[in-house]
């Protein structure tokens, strides 16, 4: 935390409205992904829980070692210096994007791909933003550097964060199929998770100061990584040898809270955009953040077309108030 922030205040600082809004808010989805994923059974729940410590792990260890950027002190609940509600967005995030791919018939191999790109998609549209908003501060890196005051390095983890969580989690997936006993093992995947991160992260690392010098640069190189991601990501969605729309039984969440979670996200940060009187000083935040919101249509459309299949027609018959809606399953 920076200095300012341990100035010694004269009383206790007031509640902030937008910070009781946020963390009510993400708990309460939380909650309702947590019933969902108790419902299924144990290891959705074990992968949930993991997802939210794997969350607190990165942004305590982002801030510690690194110590690029610091939260406000607004936030109500934290741990040490991560905010829990982050950490619960978090599992929100990784664990709807999970559920998505795999509603989407992704081959194993690719659906850590394709959990990713959709994972960017949502930083992408709030990022700038929220540090408008004061939620979260980059040290050292100003408004118009980086991608409008964000560093490219932050895009590039966002890759990395969602690929090591889900590459691990759907390999203790794999091995605990017939061995219930193994799906203990979920919550030690933040550690491995956190290591892949790293690894991960060190191309971009050595070659942002070769590339680009600037603060907050790299953004060149977060291109070619998002390129990569989106190749094999849509190779996985659009490729041969695709595996049947699944995820029901073995997800963390359902398609409704994955799809209800991503708008509800969306809306808070266009919201605060919008209320904040934002929108003149960077327009163009706008118009990233409704053409991202916009593109979770074609997404749902092709999930719902996934799900229904060659014989849609005939399964809408079947149970039409269930299938007419891709976030029920």
């Amino acid at each position: 935390m920076p200095a300012a922030d341990n100035l010694v205040s004269s009383g206790p600082m007031p509640l902030d409205p937008l910070y009781v809004v946020l963390e009510l808010g993400a708990a309460t989805f939380f909650v309702w992904a947590a019933i969902a994923a108790l419902r299924r059974g144990r290891l959705p729940f074990l992968e949930l829980l993991s997802a939210a410590a794997f969350g607190i792990l990165l942004e305590e260890g982002d801030q510690l070692i690194f110590e690029t950027y610091h939260y406000s002190p607004h936030f109500l609940l934290t741990v040490d210096r991560a905010p829990i509600v982050i950490g619960l967005t978090w599992a929100l995030i990784i664990a709807g994007a999970m559920r998505i791919t795999d509603a989407l018939g992704v081959r194993r191999r690719y659906a850590p791909f394709v959990d990713a790109i959709l994972a960017i998609s949502l930083d992408l549209a709030f990022d700038a933003i929220a540090i408008r908003v004061g939620l979260w501060t980059w040290r050292g890196i100003g408004p118009a550097e980086g991608w409008f005051g964000v560093p490219a390095g932050n895009f590039n983890a966002w890759l990395w964060v969602t690929l090591a969580f889900s590459l691990t989690s759907r390999w203790v997936r794999d091995g605990s199929a017939g061995h219930p006993a193994r799906e203990w093992l979920q919550l030690l995947v933040p550690v491995p998770a956190y290591v892949i991160l790293l690894v991960g992260m060190m191309p971009f690392s050595l070659l942002r100061p070769i590339v680009d010098q600037a603060r907050g640069g790299g953004l060149s190189l977060f291109v070619v990584s998002l390129a990569v991601f989106a190749a094999l990501a849509a190779y996985g969605v659009w490729g041969p040898g695709r595996a049947p729309a699944n995820g029901e039984r073995l997800a963390m969440l359902d398609l409704r809270v994955a799809f209800t979670t991503r708008a509800a996200i969306h809306c808070f940060f266009l919201t605060a955009l919008i209320l904040l009187g934002l929108v003149p000083q960077v327009p163009m935040l706008l118009g990233g953040a409704l053409a991202l919101l916009a593109a979770e249509i074609p997404l749902g459309w092709l999930v719902r077309s996934r799900r229904l299949g060659p014989a849609g027609h005939v399964a809408r018959g079947i149970s039409g108030a269930r299938l007419a809606n891709p976030g029920t399953g």
